[in-house]
């Protein structure tokens, strides 16, 4: 379970969040919505402890994230996925490559590990682009391909954000299949966006975020209303 309590962000004299309270469930998928410059990437970035509250608790499974020494922060990370706007691939390595490297150092046999890619690659579709360079993929394929390596070590959560910021309509929905699909197995699925087209279409539950508060939390909701 994922709890914000009273949660502020200031940055120099300009507030980023103010006062945020929320839940979030085992399972839920939950997007996070709102204008450029409302908060949803601070906010995202607060997840997975890439940004501190000024004030304020971040809670994951019970642990206060926010003051989580630095030194464990990576172990924090490996109980998540996170899917990034501009995929963050290693453009000199395979697709196989770019994913096994999440878990290469874990310990884990070479056996284990293509189990694991493989695992991942089939979830996403691209079994077959396994020996690819991230150059020779579409933009839509690259971003796959960063959901497979959010996936390959079996986190209880997903985050994205902006996962189809750089992204056409066709391979927008389809990324945002592959999350449905990604939370049907279970699996909590945190995504921000602004693409409206998206939220309505799939109808779950919407936080809106503006001027850093959260104006909204409708279940199933749209991206308006």
């Amino acid at each position: 379970m994922i709890q914000l309590r009273s949660v502020t962000k200031r940055y120099k004299n300009a507030l980023a969040l103010k006062n945020i309270n929320l839940d979030i469930l085992p399972g839920e998928f939950v997007f996070i919505t709102g204008a450029s410059g409302a908060g949803k990437s601070t906010l995202i970035k607060m997840l997975y402890r890439e940004e501190t509250p000024t004030t304020g608790t971040v809670l994951i499974g019970g642990i206060n994230i926010a003051n989580l020494p630095s030194d464990k922060v990576p172990n924090l990370r490996r109980c998540m996925g996170i899917v990034f706007q501009d995929y963050k691939l290693l453009q000199n390595q395979t697709v196989y490559d770019n994913i096994a490297y999440v878990i290469r150092t874990l310990g884990y046999s070479s056996s284990d590990i293509k189990t694991r890619v493989t695992g991942a690659l089939k979830v996403v579709g691209l079994l077959d682009k396994a020996a690819a360079k991230p150059t020779e993929l579409s933009g839509g394929e690259q971003q796959r391909v960063s959901i497979a390596r959010a996936l390959v070590n079996g986190p209880p959560l997903l985050i994205a954000d902006e996962p189809t910021g750089n992204l056409d309509p066709k391979n927008s929905l389809e990324v945002m299949q592959i999350l449905e699909q990604i939370n049907q197995r279970g699996i909590t699925v945190i995504v921000s966006t602004h693409d409206f087209t998206l939220v309505d279409r799939f109808r779950k539950r919407v936080l809106t975020l503006e001027n850093g508060e959260i104006i909204r939390d409708i279940q199933a909701g749209t991206y308006g209303q």
